[in-house]
């Protein structure tokens, strides 16, 4: 039964209770976090659970089959595994985790499609003039991402799309290199990015992994691929020549001030959550967004509480259950990822292929193609994450050093976004654009992604110690 089909005021109850299910979890979530008490994680266990019946007249074909995926492995791991307790308790911690991280950094999107600044911002970027406008709106993109993840692209998707309109022959062709460069600064972004999820989540299954010299050489990777990606750009358009005349718009200082702040904001929360309860980075932000929330929303309402109060209650009754099929469809890849690799003996299957003796660069190399291409089977790019995660902590020995393991993987990600026209978002720059997600991928991308292979290719053979 779809959502239409109940009476409102049925609908209108279900989705209080699931904003208050939702809302128990990230509470119960960030306590067990801090303190570590085992009452608190109980409870964030069964406010997670309830949130899938809960939502259940909002969720699709994909939830119900990732759904039927982990009843799957569930009894899989109950009629195979050694010591299922401890397995199914494993996968549903990071079932858990993620569910609460994901609605709670979403938390500072909200505040972010109602700020003027970040509008003015993003206005900006896509008003260039053609010779600078594939490196402002990746550039863009890419450092906005970094604040509300998804949300800059449902700001900048319909920002191209109403700057692209008219009767002049040469919008498509604006249109199509705007969308590039938007999809591919997105997608990149997330290789080094701090708030990005399957790096953290990453970080807390490889707690080896050293997150500052993956930031460095992500950020380097990034940069590569955004000056390939332009020049690949400009030899794919050469023979279409610039409207002569045409100026850059006024830069917003006080925009880009304002979006500095807040980044600014972000981190200092994040450092004092991990310096107070000792915790991750990952902890921090999740620590730091309903604040961020908070303050931002104080600061566009110019103090004032009562136009605060009313949107928060916006953002709890209509946000979060809106939310919800996201948030069920990545706890479940979470449980998904870490249940598969349960199953799979990880160091008996790395002896049977001689992992240990691949060149560390061919290794590397593997992930990352591994998750794009399992990307074009719909699995979803975190569920990938969490499966080669779980599978590479379980190997005795790797043949390259288990940060760039991590890197990989998140660069497989990054990959996944512009080869896979199953992506996330892709299918939201195709609903906003009107164009099918293999037209972005395969058609718009595919020769980028190829070229971003080659450069993976030679970064992680110089990362190896080559």
């Amino acid at each position: 039964m779809t959502a239409a089909a109940h009476p409102p005021a049925i609908q209108a109850t279900r989705d209080r209770l699931l904003a208050c299910a939702i809302l128990a979890l990230m509470a119960f979530e960030l306590a067990w976090l801090a303190l570590g008490w085992w009452p608190f994680r109980i409870a964030a266990f069964g406010a997670m659970l309830s949130v899938v019946p809960l939502s259940a007249h909002r969720l699709g074909l994909r939830e119900a089959y990732l759904l039927t995926l982990c009843a799957t492995l569930t009894a899989c791991i109950i009629w195979l595994h050694p010591d299922p307790v401890t397995a199914a308790y494993t996968a549903l911690e990071q079932a858990a985790f993620l569910m609460a991280f994901i609605l709670l950094i979403g938390l500072i999107q909200q505040a972010a499609m109602t700020s003027d600044a970040i509008r003015e911002c993003g206005t900006y970027l896509t008003r260039q003039p053609p010779g600078r406008r594939y490196l402002a709106v990746f550039g863009g993109t890419h450092m906005m991402a970094h604040l509300f993840n998804l949300g800059v692209v449902s700001l900048l998707a319909p920002l191209i799309k109403r700057g692209t309109e008219g009767v002049d022959p040469l919008n498509p062709l604006r249109e199509h290199r705007q969308i590039n460069a938007m999809l591919r600064g997105f997608s990149w972004s997330v290789i080094w990015s701090p708030t990005a999820v399957a790096p953290l989540v990453l970080s807390t299954l490889l707690p080896e992994a050293q997150r500052g010299p993956w930031i460095g050489a992500g950020m380097v990777i990034a940069f590569i691929v955004m000056l390939a990606g332009w020049l690949e750009d400009r030899w794919e358009w050469r023979r279409y020549k610039p409207r002569p005349g045409q100026t850059a718009p006024p830069f917003p200082a006080r925009a880009y001030r304002d979006f500095a702040a807040v980044c600014l904001a972000l981190v200092a929360l994040t450092i004092g959550a991990m310096v107070l309860f000792d915790g991750s980075v990952v902890f921090g932000l999740m620590v730091a967004s309903p604040i961020i929330l908070i303050g931002w929303l104080m600061i566009q309402k110019r103090g004032a509480w009562p136009p605060v109060k009313a949107r928060l209650g916006e953002i709890a009754l209509g946000h979060l259950p809106a939310a919800a099929p996201l948030a069920v469809t990545l706890a479940c890849s979470g449980y998904v990822g870490r249940a598969a690799a349960a199953l799979i003996p990880a160091a008996e299957w790395a002896e049977a292929l001689g992992l240990e003796a691949w060149p560390g660069w061919l290794f590397l190399l593997s992930l990352s193609v591994g998750v794009a291409v399992l990307s074009q089977f719909a699995l979803s790019p975190i569920m990938m994450a969490v499966f080669f995660g779980s599978l590479i902590a379980a190997v005795p020995a790797l043949p390259a050093d288990i940060t760039w393991a991590a890197l990989a993987i998140s660069c497989g990600w990054a990959l996944s976004m512009t080869a896979s026209p199953f992506a996330t978002v892709v299918l939201l720059i195709a609903q906003a654009t009107d164009h099918t997600g293999r037209e972005l991928t395969w058609q718009w991308n595919g020769r980028f992604s190829l070229l971003t292979v080659v450069i993976l290719a030679v970064a992680f053979y110089l990362l190896a110690g080559h």
